[in-house]
């Protein structure tokens, strides 16, 4: 197992994990914003009336959520290549990436690709398009819940929605036109710095295509599809606890709102959306039920938002430290071995 000097391990998860206190740091500023200007004295009681036996169940949704894009993950380190790597370490990855996509600029998630390498899954190269995918599909997923929610509903908001979707699907067909990238590369390998990582340009855009190709993004976006579906069912639960009442509008509301929400707090490129994603949901909610309070629906979003963002991060950490804890070890174990060795 390739794993490097503890050393270097020590500082890569120092600086992991004080990336991931600023961005909980604001997200505790994005929810007491939140409630201050929703007036926090009729959100502390609205909240205190929710009916909370519901709150499991939307933390069931959420698991059952994670447990679909693990299959997804699975997947894609099967389709490029990465076979043998044990499913506990994969599942250890896969959850730290929850907690990593808080940090600022989301760059941690990106070291979910690194990590697997790290721990002996192979090169990091064809892994990079693998957490790519993984953002891409869940943005697909979330394009098609908010076109059905808004068929089945009143037709709001659909038009900037289907634009969104049509840039995506001209962008994947670039991608699997061959005649089209090829002589991009060949361009760009002109450039010095890449053409010293040549091969791994290469290896990136070969894993791009194996994973993208159609009949494998129709599957993994279905399986999307179904995985979105169920946090936005949770939503819908919650608001239900919170006094509205159970009806199919209700129902194409809270999966317009959190699929939109979602869109766009990936599109503002903010750690987990943190604001963006918490104004749309609130805002859109108000929009689309003028008659829900204020104080509803900010206690909505810190529900939905506690339920899903924060309860991943919570895992995520778990998994970073499990994952610290292992490199480490082995780190320590390869040490003792050269030693001895030497000796």
């Amino acid at each position: 197992m390739n794993v490097g000097s503890g050393s270097s391990v020590t500082e890569l998860s120092a600086t992991l994990w004080r990336r991931l206190f600023v961005g909980i740091g604001l997200g505790i500023v994005v929810l007491a914003v939140l409630a201050v200007v929703a007036d926090v004295r009729r959100v502390l009681p609205t909240l205190a009336r929710f009916s909370w036996e519901l709150f499991p169940v939307v933390f069931l949704l959420t698991a059952g959520n994670y447990a679909c894009r693990f299959l997804k993950w699975e997947l894609y380190l099967r389709w490029v290549g990465i076979s043998g790597f044990p499913r506990r370490w994969s599942l250890a990855v896969f959850l730290s990436g929850f907690a990593m996509s808080i940090t600022p600029g989301k760059l941690g998630e990106w070291l979910k690709a690194y990590f697997v390498s790290r721990l002996g899954g192979g090169a990091m190269a064809p892994l990079i398009p693998v957490i790519a995918a993984e953002r891409l599909t869940d943005g697909i997923a979330m394009l098609v819940l908010g076109l059905a929610s808004a068929a089945l509903g009143s037709g709001w908001g659909w038009e900037p929605l289907a634009i969104l979707g049509l840039i995506v699907l001209l962008g994947l067909w670039l991608l699997q036109e061959e005649r089209v990238v090829r002589p991009l590369l060949r361009f760009a390998e002109r450039v010095p710095v890449i053409r010293k990582r040549a091969e791994a340009v290469e290896a990136v855009y070969e894993a791009t295509r194996a994973i993208l190709c159609w009949q494998r993004l129709v599957l993994v976006s279905g399986l999307s599809v179904f995985s979105w579906a169920l946090e936005c069912i949770g939503l819908f639960l919650i608001l239900v606890g919170l006094g509205l009442r159970p009806e199919l509008e209700l129902l194409a509301i809270a999966t317009f709102v959190l699929s939109t929400a979602s869109i766009a707090g990936a599109l503002s490129l903010l750690p987990g959306g943190l604001g963006a994603a918490e104004a749309g949901i609130t805002g859109l909610l108000l929009f689309l039920r003028p008659d829900i309070a204020t104080a509803v629906a900010a206690a909505a979003t810190v529900l939905i938002r506690v339920g899903t963002l924060w309860f991943g991060v919570f895992l995520g950490a778990l998994a970073l430290l499990w994952i610290q804890q292992r490199i480490l070890r082995s780190a320590e174990q390869s040490r003792v071995e050269s030693e001895r060795v030497g000796r």
